[in-house]
């Protein structure tokens, strides 16, 4: 499939190349042999490929394992690994920083030392993933490396995290704002000229790395993101999305990687030729609304892209040579598991036994949400007396492409089953407005109860700010104290749940106790205001904000009110970010008993179908094989997509017809 090579693979000048996309997109597979081309084609310099997904699969890509210290890559000298431990960035930062940061809380507030150190060991909104960002900034900085590629998290969370810099001034002002009392009495009561402290130069260190995060991002001539999409509506919209976004804070992109393209080279496979005619329309669409980049279509594959040797091949076809791989295998194979028996999947009657939550989670690109949309169509048909609530907590809605229908962020009846609701729900518009709640009930009790002074001035401006300084995962645990009181209320009986990709939707699940914790601190610290202003409002909103996130962490990890379901799909990358989901499960002790291998291709006569059917059963049987106390279901590979209600429907009977059944050989 011959198509000119991209530019990032050959400019010279770039420092930093970021692949993002949806999951389940090959954004990681791209980003590996980028890496790897870079630097064999460069032997003079020093390449580091880094990975800021939570769920990090770059060393899976690789073949080879890569922590979270700089690690030489086997076979390439010039070529470094890093999968970035935000959280313990983290850690470290506060470590070093502690001491400032106290000295300024205690300097701006009525804070005593205690609360300083709670609050702030809570809080810090998401500046784990800045620290990451930061870390990067500071290897180029520092000339440790030539060229860095950045695989990143799913779109949602890479749009969260390039938002994160803007985010991240907004607390150098509330940092600020509270030493601002200290030089405004040192220089009014003494009359001598302010003398820098350390606080002074941890805030200017700050405001320099982050100040160097934004440069870096925008210097078109160092920096190129390259977003990674697929040939269907939600990856395409996404796409448009990440694209806006990167519009808005001026990060270069030229070109766009359309990957997975089935290529019609004399097919006369019937399952094949339907997904082609099928993606045919989505290339067209692709190809009107991405006409000012570069765009560049990849070949689906028949095996699978993973090690160093596979990913040398795969950049010759990325560069637009032909490579060792071939779109189509000839003469057929016989595979050997064409007798296997397939069961199809038993898991209504364990899900359905009084349980009120449902969730569904897995690897970006595994089908979630329509297994998730597929599960609520016919719990709401079995379930005539319930309402049934499908909702999503992923920045990247796929409900309303599921359903056929617009959702949006307002509970939406789904047509035809007058008991099935949909709602996806905007948790940073559920944020926003509980911050603006908390701004505006903070102002009114300072305006009602304070006359003026110098105190009063920056308590109230260090009060009003402190809410910016909510730790990361508010926004989503907002969005689930909605279904709460969803439930509360009763308007619903059963609530189906399509969540995040598996890093964020992990540390989503960790959330409610640093939540509930941070609740509290923000609580107390209120409540020393109580002599001075009567804050009633404000700590009652808070009292119940901790509440529902209590009843949350109960309900998530209550078996008679929960269950997970693990969806994975049968290649490798799936299979290992799975293992570290069920880990996190148990972890939590949130309870799972099923996992369901999607997309597993039938017997079938078609010689690519067919090698690629024998590359995933290895997959398959390790997975039964290795998690035997889990229910293991199998769901095909349809030729279609799984949209709207017909399809849903079809995919729901294929899911929960308790019959066994045999697929006999073609």
């Amino acid at each position: 499939m011959p198509h000119q090579g991209p530019g990032f693979l050959e400019n010279q000048e770039l420092q930093l190349i970021l692949f993002g996309g949806k999951g389940g997109s090959g954004k990681t597979t791209f980003a590996a042999a980028t890496a790897i081309y870079r630097a064999q084609s460069n032997k003079n310099k020093k390449i580091l490929a880094v990975s800021t997904d939570p769920a990090h699969s770059l060393g899976d890509s690789f073949g080879v394992f890569i922590g979270d210290e700089l690690i030489p890559v086997n076979g390439i000298e010039n070529l470094w690994g890093l999968e970035i431990n935000a959280p313990k960035l983290l850690e470290d930062f506060k470590q070093r920083h502690e001491k400032a940061i106290k000295k300024l809380a205690d300097r701006g507030t009525y804070f005593d030392q205690q609360d300083i150190a709670d609050f702030f060991s809570l809080s810090l909104p998401g500046l784990d993933e800045v620290m990451a960002i930061i870390e990067i900034a500071n290897i180029l900085k520092n000339g440790q490396y030539d060229l860095i590629i950045l695989d990143t998290a799913p779109t949602g969370h890479t749009i969260n995290l390039l938002a994160l810099p803007e985010q991240m001034e907004k607390w150098i002002k509330v940092f600020d704002l509270m030493q601002e009392k200290h030089r405004y009495m040192g220089t009014h009561f003494t009359g001598r000229r302010y003398v820098k402290d350390d606080a002074d130069e941890f805030i200017e260190m700050m405001t320099r790395d982050i100040g160097r995060v934004k440069n870096l991002l925008m210097d078109k001539k160092i920096t190129e993101f390259v977003p990674v999409t697929i040939p269907e509506p939600m990856s395409i919209y996404e796409t448009e999305r990440l694209l806006a976004v990167l519009k808005d804070y001026k990060i270069s992109v030229k070109s766009i990687i359309a990957n997975r393209v089935i290529i019609d080279e004399g097919v006369d496979c019937p399952s094949c030729l339907s997904r082609i005619r099928e993606k045919e329309k989505y290339i067209r669409e692709m190809e009107g609304k991405f006409a000012l980049y570069h765009l560049i279509k990849m070949p689906l594959l028949p095996g699978e892209i993973r090690g160093i040797g596979a990913l040398k091949e795969f950049i010759k076809i990325l560069k637009g040579h032909d490579g060792n791989y071939h779109t189509q295998i000839d003469p057929p194979l016989k595979t050997g598991w064409e007798k296997e028996p397939v069961f199809k999947p038993q898991i209504l009657a364990p899900l359905n036994k009084g349980r009120e939550f449902i969730l569904f989670g897995g690897k970006g690109g595994v089908g979630k949400t329509s297994l998730a949309a597929a599960t609520a169509l016919w719990l709401a048909r079995e379930e005539r007396s319930k309402k049934v609530l499908a909702f999503s907590t992923d920045p990247a809605h796929a409900l309303s492409d599921s359903f056929g229908c617009p959702i949006g962020d307002k509970i939406t009846p789904i047509e035809e089953v007058d008991n099935l609701y949909a709602l996806e729900i905007n948790a940073a518009k559920l944020l926003e407005d509980f911050k603006e709640e908390y701004r505006d009930d903070i102002n009114e009790m300072f305006d009602r109860f304070l006359a003026g002074g110098i105190d009063v001035k920056f308590d109230r401006e260090v009060m009003t700010e402190l809410i910016s300084l909510a730790p990361p995962g508010l926004d989503e645990i907002m969005a689930l104290d909605k279904i709460i009181d969803l439930r509360d209320a009763r308007e619903f009986d059963l609530f189906i749940l399509d969540s995040a990709a598996t890093g964020h939707l992990l540390r989503f699940l960790e959330l409610p106790d640093l939540i509930r914790d941070w609740l509290k601190t923000l609580f107390k610290i209120i409540l020393k205001y109580k002599g001075m202003v009567r804050l009633t409002k404000v700590a009652e909103n808070l009292l119940k904000q901790s509440k529902n996130t209590r009843k949350i962490q109960e309900a998530l990890t209550d078996p008679l009110r929960s269950e997970f379901v693990a969806i994975t799909i049968p290649e490798a990358m799936g299979v290992l970010e799975m293992e570290r989901l069920l880990s996190g499960l148990s972890r939590l002790k949130i309870p799972c008993h099923h996992i369901i291998i999607n997309m597993v291709i039938p017997p079938t006569d078609c010689s690519f179908c067919s090698f690629k059917r024998n590359e995933q059963q290895k997959y398959v049987k390790a997975i039964r094989d290795n998690f035997a106390r889990y229910l293991v279901s199998e769901i095909p590979l349809f030729s279609h997509e799984i949209k709207e209600r017909e399809r849903l429907n079809d995919l729901a009977a294929m899911m929960y017809d308790p019959v066994e059944e045999v697929i006999k050989s073609a």
